[in-house]
């Protein structure tokens, strides 16, 4: 298996992991790294073949909309129970899809693990995570991978357009999975741009540009989200160059916004109130 694509800091720390696995182990990163990855890895050094317990909704599986309730890990802890000679690795993907209830109920297979057991626990967000689940994993933290490695990835990929290449970089350095999709799917890739742009606009356009991008934005939290990170983005790109001023007060300005936002803001008016 190639390990390319993993930072040279998490592949040491997965090759420590290995060596003695912990029962159960949560790894994070920010959206788009690829936690998978991971798991890959240490199925592979284990020869040991994951077993993906996944959010649903209506009883099926549904990775936009579920959750992982607690009936989901009744199921689990019965899967537990059943005899396994080899290392049984159990992934539960979406970690921070789990209710309070659904981690209670997780818990006690932490504290009652089947012979043989391991959990992996994947999530972009450990601070959904109870305290009590905290304690008895062990954390891996998946780093972004290194600026040679993004560009070797765009090689492998085959992105040899100038432009797209720099769209890409800009949008999913260090974030092998994101990279990988919006390289491979055009249509996924031209809506990732247009929120670049429309991030370029909100930052050097007229207050009424911001209100319509408000609009545009109102009804999707995720996108108002990157529509700001992106905005972010460009202005520390600004202070780097050395074109802009008043940077630190508009970037202090879009991370208001984010945090409100995030915080379960109204969209529309923490998008449209933001003043430069």
């Amino acid at each position: 298996m190639s390990n390319a694509y993993i930072h040279a800091k998490t592949l040491h720390q997965l090759e420590t992991l290995v060596k003695d696995l912990p029962q159960s182990v949560l790894v994070s990163g920010p959206v788009g790294i690829g936690l998978k990855a991971t798991v890959t890895y240490i199925a592979h050094a284990l020869k040991a073949k994951p077993v993906y317990v996944l959010p649903e909704k209506d009883e099926k599986v549904d990775l936009e909309k579920g959750v992982i309730t607690i009936d989901v890990i009744r199921r689990l802890y019965a899967t537990t129970k059943t005899v396994e000679t080899g290392k049984r690795l159990i992934v539960i993907d979406y970690a921070e899809r789990m209710s309070t209830q659904s981690q209670n109920a997780f818990l006690k297979l932490l504290e009652e693990p089947g012979i043989n057991t391991h959990f992996i626990l994947l999530t972009h967000s450990v601070a959904k995570a109870l305290p009590t689940i905290l304690s008895r994993v062990q954390i891996v933290e998946v780093q972004p991978i290194s600026v040679d490695q993004s560009s070797s990835l765009l090689e492998e990929l085959k992105v040899t357009d100038a432009q797209k290449r720099a769209q890409l970089l800009f949008i999913a350095e260090g974030l092998p999975a994101l990279m990988t999709r919006l390289a491979a799917d055009d249509k996924a890739f031209e809506s990732r741009v247009q929120i670049v742009r429309d991030a370029r606009t909100y930052l050097q356009g007229s207050a009424y540009d911001r209100l319509k991008i408000a609009l545009t934005y109102k009804d999707s939290r995720e996108d108002a989200l990157t529509v700001l990170s992106d905005a972010g983005k460009l202005l520390k790109g600004s202070i780097k160059n050395g074109q802009a001023k008043d940077v630190l007060q508009k970037i202090d300005a879009v991370l208001s916004a984010h945090e409100r936002i995030e915080a379960n803001g109204n969209i529309r008016l923490q998008l449209a109130s933001v003043m430069f």
